[in-house]
């Protein structure tokens, strides 16, 4: 009785560990008076897995941090349809970046258009074997997320810093005026620099991403510095917790 015993608990850490996810689509076109076009620009997904329960634990976090509806009980289908017709949502898309071993880890992206057009990318992980959404706090030891925190914010700090020399350059050489890199500057130094989270972060197959951007006013967007905060398993291997040390590597 045993052995079967072993072999049926074997069989079920492999199933929960070879899990992933297939998607279904809701594709819809913008309002025109936001923008008109005849494509399909909005393409939002729907998980699915072998659970129903899961599915809807999944998808609903999705619906709430995406569109944050004030009501939890509102359709789908009504949340979609009130961004596009009252709140100018022209475009939605997602891109998956790890499904296997039972973790998921998308990203979606969407832009809406009032005066002035704006995006944001919201970015998710969620354990398949439960649907829950797993924070950056499950993936590191306990005693070393701290450092890899530190590792993090020293070179978000270091990748300012060249941005600030690059954009003194531009101003030196009369690509930006003074009024743009002044304001460019502040932001940085005001809003950004000292301001630190790796709460937003997505996996893949060979590394892990930090998001913590800098969130610049619109007239001067083109100026947003581009911060890249990606390290491979390899690199992090000793602070990561070893249940997702088994996963990732």
């Amino acid at each position: 009785m045993r052995p079967l015993l072993t072999i049926i608990t074997i069989l079920s850490v492999i199933l929960c560990f070879g899990q992933s996810a297939s998607f279904k689509e809701i594709r819809l076109k913008p309002n025109s008076k936001h923008y008109n076009s005849k494509e399909t620009t909005i393409i939002f997904p729907i998980v699915l897995t072998k659970n129903s329960k899961i599915d809807d634990l999944i998808n609903f976090r999705i619906k709430e941090d995406v569109f944050v509806p004030e009501n939890d009980n509102q359709s789908l289908k009504s949340v979609l349809n009130e961004h596009i017709n009252e709140y100018g949502l022209v475009n939605l898309s997602y891109q998956v970046t790890y499904n296997r071993l039972g973790i998921l880890s998308l990203s979606i992206y969407f832009e809406g258009c009032g005066a002035y057009c704006s995006s944001s990318t919201r970015y998710f992980t969620f354990d398949l074997s439960t649907g829950k959404k797993v924070s950056i706090d499950e993936i590191f030891l306990k005693d070393k997320i701290d450092s890899f925190k530190a590792i993090v914010q020293l070179e978000k700090k270091s990748s300012l810093v060249k941005y600030k020399l690059e954009e003194r350059n531009s101003l030196l050489n009369k690509e930006i005026d003074s009024v743009t890199y002044d304001w460019a500057i502040s932001q940085v130094d005001e809003n950004c620099i000292n301001q630190f989270s790796i709460d937003q972060f997505s996996i893949s197959n060979n590394s892990i991403q930090i998001f913590d951007p800098c969130q610049f006013p619109h007239a001067i967007g083109s100026q947003t510095p581009t911060i890249e905060l990606k390290y491979s398993y390899n690199s992090i291997s000793y602070f990561l917790n070893p249940k997702f040390r088994k996963i990732l590597k």
